[in-house]
């Protein structure tokens, strides 16, 4: 796939917009093949925007000292964005846990956003919120000090121009042995907490959590051999589901359709809890180490599976992309590669440009406090 896709998808989707494209509901979906398009130059306006990805840009300096270098982070994001026609990605810190060595807050970059403010926007609550939901998870009890504390960072993550509180994680996977084991009940008193906060401050949570309908064992999978992840797994998504239900004002966008680690994250399942939940949202994230039956493509890759196209034909106003890539300075001491955006610009590729327009654009604007572009 050449390297402007998501350019020439963007354009061919205004165009259809502009002359009026035909309603994606009117026809029966139909399996479809990637095809090429050609690479646009700079000079072209761009309108996608990226919902879910992240920024490293801590390092060591050579006496041991800790610096940052989020400009540097930020450099790589925007010569990837520029080249694939990316025009604004909000960045947020991944679901820390408490004493994780690593960890960062909106603090440490705020000020790189704002030099940048038509190109980036930012979620938080990764390095703190979600610290204190694990942290109460650990000690079995919710203490009215760290509810209160709780209460008072969601308010000032906002009053510092964050636009939804992410990425918090009700159950998260160690891929390696550095990399926490997280999970807390979806229901937790402080996720419901901050679904009433979500919905007073009005922007949206964003939510790590594989699927889990029932308990089951850990999935037999090399990626998952890490010694910190449990044998088995407790049922996640009845609590899920009393989230959702429990403030229809609050928006929640469950991270990662299209990537699953226990295979049980469906077109049938998710299509379930949307018809369930009209304040569920979804943001894509397609990777080929996804499990097979949960990958929206087929196995060669070719083709977009018609069970995933019916899925986003069915919900066009429920789906935004959210590819989290991981922006590394090249000072960084982080466990990343370069960014994977090769699932994302397939999946744009295969869908209908009007549903591209939808999902990259349109729905951004009506689930965060966004202006357009």
């Amino acid at each position: 796939m050449k390297r402007g896709i998501f350019a020439i998808i963007v354009l061919l989707c205004s165009v259809m917009v502009f002359y009026g494209s035909a309603n994606p509901g009117q026809n029966q979906p139909e399996t479809r093949h990637a095809e090429r398009g050609q690479g646009l130059g700079p000079d072209k306006k761009m309108f996608l925007m990226d919902t879910h990805n992240h920024l490293f840009g801590r390092y060591g300096s050579r006496g041991g000292h800790e610096e940052l270098d989020y400009e540097g982070a930020a450099s790589v994001a925007l010569t990837e964005m520029n080249r694939l026609g990316i025009r604004k990605i909000f960045i947020m810190p991944p679901p820390f846990s408490p004493g994780h060595p690593n960890r960062y807050s909106v603090d440490d970059f705020i000020g790189t956003m704002q030099k940048h403010p038509d190109r980036f926007a930012f979620l938080g609550g990764g390095g703190t919120l979600n610290v204190m939901i694990q942290q109460a998870v650990r000690e079995g009890t919710t203490k009215p000090e760290l509810k209160s504390r709780f209460e008072k960072e969601a308010g000032d993550l906002v009053s510092k121009g964050s636009i939804g509180f992410g990425e918090l994680t009700a159950e998260h996977f160690s891929l390696h042995q550095d990399h926490p084991y997280e999970s807390a009940p979806p229901d937790h008193p402080l996720f419901l907490l901050l679904s009433d906060l979500a919905a007073h401050h009005g922007v949206p949570i964003d939510i790590h959590m594989e699927a889990i309908p029932e308990d089951m064992p850990l999935p037999n999978i090399s990626r998952l051999g890490s010694p910190q992840n449990p044998k088995a797994l407790r049922a996640n998504l009845p609590a899920f589901e009393r989230l959702l239900a429990y403030n229809r004002n609050a928006k929640i966008i469950w991270a990662h359709a299209g990537w699953c680690n226990t295979g049980r994250r469906t077109p049938a399942l998710c299509a379930k809890l949307l018809e369930r939940h009209p304040n569920l949202y979804m943001s894509f994230k397609v990777r080929r180490d996804s499990m097979p039956e949960t990958r929206p493509f087929t196995e060669e890759g070719h083709q977009l599976k018609p069970e995933w196209l019916k899925l986003v034909s069915t919900y066009p106003e429920r789906f935004v992309i959210g590819s989290d890539q991981f922006y590394a300075s090249s000072r960084a001491n982080a466990r990343t590669g370069p960014p994977g955006t090769k699932g994302t610009e397939q999946l744009l590729a295969l869908l209908p440009p009007e549903l591209v327009h939808k999902i990259g654009y349109e729905n951004v604007l009506s689930i965060f406090r966004v202006d357009p572009i």
